[in-house]
Protein backbone atom coordinates (compact mmCIF):
# COMPACT_ATOMS: atom_id res chain seq x y z
CA UNK A 1 0.00 0.00 0.00
CA UNK A 2 1.45 3.40 -0.92
CA UNK A 3 1.98 6.01 1.80
CA UNK A 4 -0.86 8.13 0.36
CA UNK A 5 -3.20 5.12 0.31
CA UNK A 6 -2.23 4.28 3.89
CA UNK A 7 -2.89 7.88 5.00
CA UNK A 8 -6.30 7.78 3.27
CA UNK A 9 -7.08 4.45 4.97
CA UNK A 10 -6.22 5.83 8.42
CA UNK A 11 -8.03 9.13 7.87
CA UNK A 12 -11.11 7.16 6.78
CA UNK A 13 -11.03 5.09 9.95
CA UNK A 14 -10.66 8.21 12.07
CA UNK A 15 -13.37 10.19 10.26
CA UNK A 16 -16.10 9.47 12.86
CA UNK A 17 -13.99 11.21 15.53
CA UNK A 18 -12.71 14.23 13.61
CA UNK A 19 -14.86 16.61 15.62
CA UNK A 20 -13.62 15.17 18.94
CA UNK A 21 -10.02 15.09 17.71
CA UNK A 22 -10.26 18.73 16.68
CA UNK A 23 -6.83 20.33 16.47
CA UNK A 24 -5.20 17.05 17.55
CA UNK A 25 -6.41 15.22 14.41
CA UNK A 26 -3.34 15.75 12.23
CA UNK A 27 -1.00 14.92 15.10
CA UNK A 28 -2.85 11.73 15.99
CA UNK A 29 -3.07 10.64 12.35
CA UNK A 30 0.69 11.07 11.98
CA UNK A 31 1.29 9.22 15.26
CA UNK A 32 -0.70 6.30 13.83
CA UNK A 33 1.32 6.43 10.59
CA UNK A 34 4.63 6.52 12.50
CA UNK A 35 3.53 3.57 14.66
CA UNK A 36 2.60 1.54 11.58
CA UNK A 37 5.93 2.35 9.90
CA UNK A 38 7.74 1.31 13.08
CA UNK A 39 5.74 -1.93 13.17
CA UNK A 40 6.99 -2.63 9.63
CA UNK A 41 10.58 -1.98 10.73
CA UNK A 42 10.28 -4.17 13.83
CA UNK A 43 8.47 -7.05 12.11
CA UNK A 44 11.65 -8.43 10.54
CA UNK A 45 10.35 -8.57 6.97
CA UNK A 46 7.11 -10.36 7.85
CA UNK A 47 4.91 -10.77 4.80
CA UNK A 48 2.56 -9.14 4.36
CA UNK A 49 3.98 -6.21 6.33
CA UNK A 50 2.02 -5.07 9.39
CA UNK A 51 0.94 -1.80 7.75
CA UNK A 52 -1.15 -3.79 5.28
CA UNK A 53 -2.74 -6.16 7.82
CA UNK A 54 -6.16 -5.48 9.28
CA UNK A 55 -5.19 -6.25 12.87
CA UNK A 56 -2.41 -3.64 12.81
CA UNK A 57 -4.47 -1.07 10.91
CA UNK A 58 -7.33 -1.38 13.38
CA UNK A 59 -5.15 -1.39 16.50
CA UNK A 60 -3.05 1.53 15.25
CA UNK A 61 -5.97 3.72 14.21
CA UNK A 62 -7.98 3.12 17.37
CA UNK A 63 -5.46 2.43 20.14
CA UNK A 64 -5.65 5.93 21.66
CA UNK A 65 -8.97 7.15 20.23
CA UNK A 66 -10.73 6.79 23.59
CA UNK A 67 -8.75 9.80 24.83
CA UNK A 68 -10.87 11.95 22.54
CA UNK A 69 -14.06 9.89 22.09
CA UNK A 70 -14.55 9.35 25.83
CA UNK A 71 -12.70 12.45 26.99
CA UNK A 72 -10.48 10.53 29.38
CA UNK A 73 -6.89 9.47 29.88
CA UNK A 74 -8.31 6.15 31.12
CA UNK A 75 -8.95 5.30 27.50
CA UNK A 76 -8.08 1.65 26.92
CA UNK A 77 -11.62 0.29 27.41
CA UNK A 78 -13.31 2.85 25.12
CA UNK A 79 -10.59 2.32 22.50
CA UNK A 80 -11.17 -1.44 22.64
CA UNK A 81 -14.93 -0.92 22.32
CA UNK A 82 -14.37 1.13 19.16
CA UNK A 83 -12.04 -1.55 17.77
CA UNK A 84 -14.59 -4.30 18.44
CA UNK A 85 -17.31 -2.25 16.74
CA UNK A 86 -15.08 -1.54 13.73
CA UNK A 87 -14.12 -5.19 13.33
CA UNK A 88 -17.78 -6.26 13.58
CA UNK A 89 -18.75 -3.65 10.97
CA UNK A 90 -16.29 -5.09 8.45
CA UNK A 91 -17.12 -8.70 9.37
CA UNK A 92 -13.69 -9.31 10.93
CA UNK A 93 -14.66 -10.07 14.52
CA UNK A 94 -12.25 -13.00 14.22
CA UNK A 95 -9.44 -10.48 14.79
CA UNK A 96 -10.80 -9.24 18.11
CA UNK A 97 -8.66 -11.74 20.04
CA UNK A 98 -5.48 -10.12 18.69
CA UNK A 99 -6.55 -6.48 18.31
CA UNK A 100 -7.86 -6.05 21.86
CA UNK A 101 -4.56 -7.20 23.45
CA UNK A 102 -2.63 -5.00 21.02
CA UNK A 103 -4.57 -2.06 22.44
CA UNK A 104 -4.72 -3.08 26.11
CA UNK A 105 -1.01 -3.97 26.28
CA UNK A 106 0.45 -1.11 24.24
CA UNK A 107 1.58 0.77 27.36
CA UNK A 108 2.86 -2.27 29.20
CA UNK A 109 6.21 -1.48 30.83
CA UNK A 110 7.61 -4.98 30.40
CA UNK A 111 7.53 -7.20 27.35
CA UNK A 112 4.12 -8.35 26.14
CA UNK A 113 5.50 -11.41 24.33
CA UNK A 114 8.15 -12.61 21.94
CA UNK A 115 9.77 -9.95 19.72
CA UNK A 116 7.93 -11.29 16.64
CA UNK A 117 4.51 -11.38 18.36
CA UNK A 118 2.01 -8.82 17.04
CA UNK A 119 1.20 -7.48 20.52
CA UNK A 120 4.89 -6.96 21.30
CA UNK A 121 5.68 -5.45 17.90
CA UNK A 122 2.85 -2.97 18.38
CA UNK A 123 3.86 -2.21 21.99
CA UNK A 124 7.45 -1.51 20.94
CA UNK A 125 6.42 0.64 17.97
CA UNK A 126 4.14 2.81 20.09
CA UNK A 127 6.80 3.12 22.81
CA UNK A 128 9.40 4.30 20.31
CA UNK A 129 7.08 7.01 19.03
CA UNK A 130 5.73 8.13 22.41
CA UNK A 131 9.33 8.44 23.62
CA UNK A 132 10.27 10.35 20.42
CA UNK A 133 12.86 7.70 19.58
CA UNK A 134 14.99 8.82 22.53
CA UNK A 135 14.87 5.82 24.89
CA UNK A 136 14.46 2.16 23.95
CA UNK A 137 14.43 1.96 20.16
CA UNK A 138 14.57 -1.83 19.80
CA UNK A 139 17.13 -1.62 17.00
CA UNK A 140 15.60 1.32 15.13
CA UNK A 141 18.30 3.94 14.64
CA UNK A 142 17.83 7.57 15.63
CA UNK A 143 18.38 8.57 12.01
CA UNK A 144 15.62 6.22 10.87
CA UNK A 145 13.23 7.61 13.49
CA UNK A 146 14.11 11.21 12.57
CA UNK A 147 13.41 10.45 8.90
CA UNK A 148 10.10 8.88 9.84
CA UNK A 149 9.21 11.93 11.94
CA UNK A 150 10.04 14.24 9.02
CA UNK A 151 7.70 12.29 6.73
CA UNK A 152 4.92 12.29 9.35
CA UNK A 153 5.44 15.42 11.48
CA UNK A 154 4.32 15.63 15.08
CA UNK A 155 1.83 18.50 14.60
CA UNK A 156 1.70 18.96 18.38
CA UNK A 157 0.81 15.33 19.23
CA UNK A 158 3.37 14.99 22.01
CA UNK A 159 2.48 18.42 23.39
CA UNK A 160 -1.17 17.28 23.49
CA UNK A 161 -0.15 14.15 25.43
CA UNK A 162 1.68 16.28 27.98
CA UNK A 163 -1.34 18.61 28.28
CA UNK A 164 -3.73 15.67 28.72
CA UNK A 165 -1.42 13.96 31.24
CA UNK A 166 -1.16 17.18 33.27
CA UNK A 167 -4.95 17.52 33.30
CA UNK A 168 -5.28 13.88 34.43
CA UNK A 169 -2.69 14.43 37.19
CA UNK A 170 -4.59 17.50 38.38
CA UNK A 171 -7.99 15.76 38.42
CA UNK A 172 -6.82 12.26 39.47
CA UNK A 173 -3.57 12.64 41.43
CA UNK A 174 -3.69 9.06 42.74
CA UNK A 175 -4.09 7.62 39.23
CA UNK A 176 -2.27 9.91 36.79
CA UNK A 177 -1.44 7.29 34.12
CA UNK A 178 -4.11 4.58 34.32
CA UNK A 179 -3.12 3.05 30.98
CA UNK A 180 0.29 1.89 32.20
CA UNK A 181 0.68 -1.77 33.10
CA UNK A 182 3.53 -3.83 34.46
Amino acid sequence: MSSNDLRDEIEGRLAPWQQQLGGDGAGYTNHVLRVLALCDLLADDQQPPPSSREEYLTAAALHDIGIWSAGTFDYLAPSCDHARAWLASIDRSDLTEIVVPMITEHHKIRSAGAPDDAVEIFRRADAIDVELGLLGRFGVSRATYRDLAKRNPDHGFHRALVRLAARRLWTNPTSPLPMLKW
